[in-house]
């Protein structure tokens, strides 16, 4: 029943996005449902009516209106005091702030210069010309809704270069001031061992952040399929989420390891942000440790389903403008649905042939251990289900991606584990700096590795194929003819070895 619920709730928002006949439609579709349901004995039909009703009214009920006291002011400078609500965007030469004006509804986004800084909490004080967002033309060609991604989250005005000025006081939560803290101070402890551009990147695969890499070297990971190493995603918490779980259960207090396992994910997830692919992998992630401590198998497309169903229901608009939400979600539909079809249809057969042809058995078991074979199925049936919308956002594809996957992907889980040892260990006063080196010297040749590979691919002739933007009933044709193909060749679809997304 999740499934029909959840479909016919994402159907209820799309529904009354494009039209606008507001609640009163869904309450029609509600009544009308109830009586075919007692009518005919099928209660599915039930299921269907109150989740479409649920999804008109969320949907109806979303206000993405500005504060009139300010669309009035656009265009002239204003003098207002604000608060930091969410962590600043530092890059090399500017910080972005999301701030919360006193007594207004609407949030506004400053672009101040590099210094002098400010942090999450802070009271200040802004003085500059206000603006409105506007859209833009992407990398493909075609206009990015800037407007309505910030709108989404209630972002709906732009001051650029304002003057600041700190307040005293302290608007912020103080806790969550604290994680963010801890987190710059382990970016540091990074930095102090690591060198650029390689220390972005172990901050990138730990944290997400990603503002000193550099715009070249993130081209060459998007061109090769691999800027979800960079940005936080679902692969990231999978490795935190196993990791603790089974480091913690190594001493044998399997009760401790459970309810520490799930406070230090929250507080991860907090101190990274509570960004789409991020609540979604949590959720995930706390639901497939809970059926490891119980010793359950874990239905990783229904808690899936589930996890999209809670994010829906708390922000709707992340369904038509958030990529990341749209990117995170069909991904793991996609690794869940098509993994183990891809190993069984595909690579098996690639096995028996290597075989024949004499490759030794040996060196398959080899592969085996590595667990390359789950990792090659994985990131092809990703990149398979998520090929329509990573063209329509970029306009090209990456060629080169289904061969470079699966060999960076098995770097990675080292690379954040001795990064985040040597940020850790930094911590330790007097003697961290100099302890923390040998981690630090593992973590910069992995990262090495990893950054190489990214640039050698990104060079190679024919490693994207530009395709520019296509259209969404395009894209619905495409995976409507997903679905056909799944339908001739299901098999049980059952989740990987720990019940986790990979990406």
């Amino acid at each position: 029943m999740i499934y029909s619920f959840t479909f016919s709730f994402i159907l209820g928002i799309i529904f009354e996005n494009f039209f606008h006949f507001g609640w009163s439609v869904g309450v029609l579709i509600f009544i009308v449902s109830i009586i075919l349901s007692l009518r005919l004995r099928v209660w599915l039909f039930f299921v269907i009516g109150t989740a479409l009703f649920f999804g008109i009214l969320r949907i109806s009920l979303v206000d993405v209106s500005p504060d009139q006291n300010f669309t009035k002011f656009v265009g002239q400078k204003i003098y207002f005091e604000a608060i930091i609500s969410h962590e600043p965007d530092v890059r090399d030469a500017s910080a972005s702030y999301t701030v919360n004006p006193a007594g207004s509804k609407s949030s506004m986004l400053l672009v101040a210069d590099r210094f002098p800084e400010f942090k999450y909490g802070d009271k200040i004080k802004v003085f500059g010309k206000l603006d409105l967002p506007k859209n833009f033309e992407s990398d493909n060609g075609t206009e990015f809704d800037y407007i309505s991604y910030l709108s989404k989250d209630k972002i709906h005005f732009l001051i650029y270069r304002p003057e600041i000025k700190k307040l005293e006081g302290y608007g912020g939560n103080k806790f969550v001031a604290s994680l963010y803290s801890l987190k710059n101070i382990l970016i540091k402890n990074i930095s102090a061992v690591v060198p650029e551009p390689n220390s972005s990147l172990l901050d990138g695969v730990i944290f997400g952040t990603k503002q000193s890499l550099g715009q070249d070297l993130l081209d060459d990971f998007k061109k090769v399929g691999l800027i979800h190493i960079v940005v936080l995603s679902g692969y990231n918490i999978t490795i935190i989420a196993v990791g603790i779980f089974w480091a913690l259960s190594f001493f044998g207090k399997r009760n401790l390891s459970f309810i520490l396992s799930l406070i230090f994910i929250l507080l991860f997830a907090t101190m990274v942000g509570w960004g789409a692919t991020v609540v979604r992998a949590v959720i995930m992630s706390l639901i497939s440790i809970l059926a490891l401590y119980l010793g359950r198998p874990s239905d990783a497309l229904r808690w899936l389903f589930i996890a999209g169903l809670l994010m829906l229901a708390w922000n709707p608009l992340i369904l038509f403008h958030d990529p990341s939400f749209q990117l995170s979600f069909m991904a793991t539909l996609g690794l869940i649905l098509f993994s183990e079809i891809i190993d069984k249809k595909i690579i098996s057969k690639i096995i028996k042939f290597l075989i024949k042809v004499g490759v030794p058995v040996s060196f398959i078991v080899a592969l085996e251990k590595i667990k390359m074979r789950e990792i090659i199925s994985s990131t092809l049936a990703v990149q398979f289900f998520v090929l329509p919308l990573l063209i329509k956002m970029s306009g090209f594809v990456s060629l080169i991606s289904f061969l470079i996957n699966p060999i960076v992907l098995p770097l990675v889980p080292w690379a954040m584990g001795f990064g985040a040892l040597t940020g850790a260990i930094g911590l330790l006063p007097f003697v961290g700096t100099i302890l923390s080196w040998p981690f630090g010297i593992i973590s910069y040749f992995i990262s090495q590795i990893i950054i190489s590979l990214t640039e050698f691919s990104s060079s190679l002739p024919l490693a994207t194929l530009q395709t520019g933007s296509i259209s969404f009933w395009l894209i619905f044709i495409w995976y409507l003819f997903y679905g056909f193909i799944f339908y001739k060749l299901k098999t049980s679809p059952r989740p990987n070895k720990f019940g986790l997304p990979l990406l």
